[in-house]
C-alpha cells in the first residue's frame, strides 16, 4: 500500500498513523473490538493471533464519525471499527512522550503549610476527597472513624496483606521483650522509613489507625519519599547513582515465630524511564552486606540521603487522636514517630496493609470505564 495522506491518517504499508500516533496493522487485527473477537461483557480478546499466518493487511482505511474503519484483506472479509478516543488511550508509539496516568504531587513541609490537606470526618465526609489525597500526596488522615466499623474500612479498601503471624492487624503498644523496635518498651523514636522493606511484596497501603493515644510525646511524621529523592538527585547526582543502582539487604529477625525474612533491593528504585517508582528506606532493617570496595562510597551516599529525610523542611508532624486513620502509600511516603513516654499513658495504634493495586484499580476503572462503553 502506497502512503497515503487522508484527513489524519497516514497508511503505511505495515501501519497507519492516527493524530500522530502510530499502530502496527498486526496490532490492530490482534486488538479488533468486534463481537466476534472482543467479549462483550468480559472485555477479552478471543482472536487467536498465532492463526494469522501473514501479516495482516487492510484493504481500505478510513475516518468517519470519530471512527478508524479498517476492512482487512482476508476471506471471508472483515471489518474493524476503533473509536478514536480508544485508540489513542493504548497508544504505544514509543516516539511519543507518556502522558501521566495521574497527577503526584510532590510535597514538603512549606508545600503543605501552603496547600493544608482537608482531612475528611469518616462519618460525614466525602471518601473520594481522601481517596484523591491518597493518590497523589501518598498519604491523608481520615478523622473520627470508630473502632467498631475499622474492619469494614479496610475491608472497602482491598485484600489484606497478611504479615508473617501478626493476623490482619499489627498491633502496636509499648511490649516488653519486643519483636520490633515501635513496640519497645522504651518507646524509642523512630526515624522515617518504609514498612516491610524486607521482603517483597506488592505495593501496599498501610493503615495505622490510633485506638487510644494518652502518652506524653509519640507525635507521628511523614516524609515524602519521592520527593526527597527528587531533590536529593538534582544536588547529588553521584549519590543518587549509587542508591538507585547498588543492592543493599534489609532483613527482620522474628526470634518468637522463628522466621528470618530478608530482601535484596536498590534503596531507590527507577522504572523503566529512569523515575522514582518507589523508597526502600528502614535503617533499623538495613543489614547492607556490600562489597568491600563499595562500603565507604555507599554509606557517604546513604548517610547524606538519610539527613534529607531527616531535615525538618521535609517532615510534616501531627499528633494521632483516638479514631484518627493514617493511610500512606507505602514505599513512597515514609513515616515515623517521636519517642514518648509509656508510663504518662497508653499508646495503642492497630495497623494493617491493603494491596495498592486493588485500591488504584477501582479508581482506574471509574476513569476508563468510559472507553469500555464506547466498544
Amino acid at each position: 500500500m502506497s502512503p497515503q495522506l487522508t484527513q489524519n491518517i497516514i497508511t503505511g504499508d505495515r501501519s497507519v498513523t492516527v493524530n500522530g500516533r502510530r499502530f502496527h496493522y498486526i496490532w490492530l487485527r490482534d486488538n479488533c473490538l468486534s463481537p466476534k473477537y472482543y467479549h462483550p461483557t468480559s472485555f477479552q480478546k478471543m482472536c487467536d493471533i498465532s492463526e494469522v499466518r501473514a501479516i495482516p493487511k487492510p484493504l481500505n482505511i478510513e475516518l468517519k464519525d470519530e471512527k478508524l474503519i479498517v476492512d482487512w484483506d482476508e476471506d471471508p472479509p472483515h471489518r474493524s471499527i476503533f473509536p478514536i478516543s480508544w485508540l489513542m488511550s493504548h497508544a504505544y508509539d514509543d516516539n511519543q512522550e507518556d502522558q501521566p496516568i495521574r497527577e503526584k504531587i510532590l510535597w514538603d513541609k512549606a508545600w503543605l503549610d501552603v496547600n493544608p490537606p482537608e482531612w475528611v470526618n469518616a462519618q460525614s465526609g466525602d471518601s473520594q476527597t481522601w481517596t484523591n489525597q491518597l493518590l497523589t500526596l501518598g498519604f491523608t488522615v481520615i478523622k473520627n472513624l470508630p473502632y467498631q466499623d475499622l474492619d469494614k474500612f479496610v475491608s472497602s479498601i482491598g485484600p489484606v496483606y497478611y504479615l508473617a503471624k501478626y493476623g490482619r492487624y499489627s498491633t502496636v503498644k509499648a511490649i516488653p521483650n519486643a519483636q520490633d523496635l515501635s513496640l519497645s518498651a522504651e518507646g524509642n523514636e523512630l526515624s522515617p522509613h518504609t514498612d516491610i522493606t524486607f521482603m517483597s511484596t506488592p505495593p501496599l497501603v498501610q493503615l495505622l489507625y490510633c485506638v487510644e493515644n494518652l502518652a506524653t510525646g509519640g507525635e507521628s511524621l511523614v516524609v515524602d519519599g519521592f520527593r526527597v529523592a527528587r531533590d536529593f538527585q538534582q544536588h547529588h547526582p553521584e549519590y543518587f547513582e549509587i542508591l538507585s543502582k547498588v543492592p543493599v539487604k534489609f532483613e527482620q529477625f522474628y526470634q518468637e515465630w522463628e522466621y528470618y525474612v530478608s530482601r535484596t533491593t536498590p534503596i531507590i528504585e527507577l522504572d523503566k524511564n529512569g523515575l522514582v517508582s518507589a523508597v526502600y528506606f528502614s535503617h533499623k532493617n538495613f543489614g547492607s552486606e556490600l562489597p568491600f570496595e563499595q562500603v565507604e562510597a555507599f554509606y557517604e551516599a546513604y548517610k547524606t540521603f538519610f539527613s534529607y529525610l531527616k531535615n525538618p523542611a521535609y517532615q510534616y508532624w501531627f499528633r494521632m487522636e483516638p479514631g484518627d486513620c493514617l493511610l500512606v502509600e507505602n514505599f513512597r511516603v515514609l513515616h515515623g514517630r517521636k519517642a514518648f513516654n509509656p508510663s504518662s499513658g497508653l499508646r495503642h495504634l492497630e495497623i494493617a496493609y491493603m494491596d495498592w493495586q486493588y485500591f488504584a484499580g477501582r479508581e482506574d476503572f471509574h476513569r476508563l470505564k468510559h472507553l469500555y462503553e464506547l466498544i
